[in-house]
């Protein structure tokens, strides 16, 4: 095994990577961070209770019907309010991961989420975000106690 030596000789320390993990459905989205001994939790958030104006299709985005050529938006008027909810809260996600990326807080982000809360953040997390992304679990763990998901983020995070 090759390591990086100073000038003098002396290993140079390597800095450990900081990782992250969000756990996260359309109700809630947990952040722990891997510490020297283990996984410890370090915040919280559940979605904002204000109006789903700020959705709109450009925001959301547009697709294209697979039977025709036909494009629609993602975000519809007749969407019902679940829905707009969890759209709205995956992008609060999406912006609250984003600042700390930029700022380089975190080097790696493993992330578990329901698979619909996955799939939306998979589309809207900015490059810094989506770049320190080592691994993605389409499992809902919100539900789980305490001491029963310290044990599952184990088994998932073991860098």
């Amino acid at each position: 095994m090759k390591t990086t030596k100073n000038n003098d000789n002396s290993p140079i320390p390597h800095k450990k990577p900081v990782i992250w993990v969000l756990v996260a459905d359309k109700h809630v989205a947990r952040l722990f961070r891997k510490n020297g001994v283990g996984i410890e939790p370090f915040a919280e958030i559940k979605p904002m209770q204000h109006d789903r104006k700020d959705l709109t299709n450009k925001s959301v985005g547009r697709v294209v019907s697979s039977g025709s050529a036909t494009i629609h938006h993602k975000y519809e008027a007749h969407m019902n309010e679940s829905r707009k909810e969890a759209l709205s809260f995956a992008h609060e996600i999406a912006d609250w991961l984003d600042e700390p990326a930029r700022s380089n807080d975190f080097d790696r982000l493993v992330l578990i989420a329901a698979p619909q809360t996955l799939g939306e953040l998979r589309k809207i997390l900015s490059k810094p975000v989506q770049m320190r992304i080592v691994t993605e679990v389409d499992k809902d763990l919100t539900k789980m106690s305490d001491k029963d998901l310290q044990v599952e983020l184990e088994k998932i995070v073991w860098l």
